[in-house]
């Protein structure tokens, strides 16, 4: 692929998928990229494999305004993610840039689970809805080497045009975001037997529980407030939107200790919702938003008495 351009108006995204077969072949396409933006005075920020991020910082050197991070390290689950790219692009503009260049590619073999996999896909996806606004060309990077061919199929669907071999195309079967997260969404696996239960759960209550269930579970002191403070939220919300009546379970998956929040409501009407990041004029939604900055994944499914919230926390950091 050739250095990818500016197609998007001047004031919207343009947001590409970069597939290629050799770090050789990222530099081909990265370099005139980042090149690009260093000669019109547009800030660059690209989070990329690490191999990838070592060439790339070899090729461009140490240049004001270009930022290269390893992907493995800076911000590696698709919440914090989006909000850091949110923050750096809104940061940009403040400074006066008339437009961002970002590069990125998601951590899809840190975990390797399919659920954490699919998140990923899915803020793919919700790119496009939460950076439509802005003046910003982000380009999303796809080692099709290292990666199963059903990611690198799944780019055709969360990217509006797809650099392979050289050249660069429209892509055809881009689906709308809200249209995609919503099919992206499949029921949850169901809780073990074993799992710890307490039902009906008040926010006060679900805060002890979950502080006991994940101290014996493993899980770290600083951890286990984060999961405090997202099972608080959720349960809040299930208070006011959710039927006043929740059911909270917890159990150990492997490496991570899971929460999980029932309730007897109708779930969200917004897909989106708590992947925007709030306004500081917006009255509602901070929570939702919150629970899934501090939590390594966060899934909110239908049922067939209501809605099921699930948080994931790694046991151990």
């Amino acid at each position: 692929m050739a250095a990818p351009e500016t197609t998007a108006p001047v004031n919207g995204l343009d947001h590409p998928a970069l597939v290629y077969g050799s770090v050789d072949e990222f530099l081909v396409a990265m370099v005139p990229y980042v090149e690009a933006g260093i000669d019109r005075g547009e800030p660059v920020f690209a989070a990329v494999g690490t191999e990838e991020a070592s060439a790339l910082r070899a090729e461009v050197g140490d240049v004001r305004g270009v930022h290269v991070q390893d992907t493995n390290e800076w911000h590696p689950v698709p919440a914090t993610r989006l909000r850091a790219f949110h923050l750096f692009v809104n940061e940009q503009l403040r400074a006066g840039a008339g437009r961002i260049r970002l590069a990125g590619e998601p951590v899809w073999g840190a975990v390797g689970r399919p659920e954490f996999v699919r998140e990923w896909a899915r803020y793919e996806s919700i790119l496009n809805a939460v950076l439509a606004p802005f003046p910003v060309t982000l380009v999303c990077t796809y080692p099709e080497w290292r990666l199963d061919p059903e990611i690198v199929q799944d780019a055709l669907l969360t990217h509006p045009s797809l650099g392979i071999n050289g050249g660069s195309r429209p892509s055809e079967h881009f689906e709308d975001p809200a249209s995609l997260v919503a099919r992206w969404n499949p029921p949850l696996s169901p809780p073990p037997a074993d799992a710890e239960r307490a039902a009906p759960v008040q926010p006060t209550a679900a805060r002890a529980f979950v502080t006991e269930k994940a101290e014996r579970g493993g899980v770290s002191p600083r951890r286990i407030l984060d999961l405090v403070l997202a099972t608080s939220e959720i349960a809040s919300n299930v208070m006011a939107h959710g039927g006043g009546r929740a059911t909270l379970l917890s159990w150990r998956d492997g490496d991570y200790f899971v929460c999980q929040i029932e309730d007897e409501g109708a779930g969200l009407a917004d897909v989106l919702a708590g992947y925007r990041p709030p306004s500081l004029a917006q009255e509602s939604g901070r929570g939702l938003w919150l629970a899934r900055q501090v939590v390594d994944l966060l899934q909110i499914v239908p049922t067939p008495t209501g809605t099921a919230v699930r948080l994931y926390v790694r046991i151990g950091d």
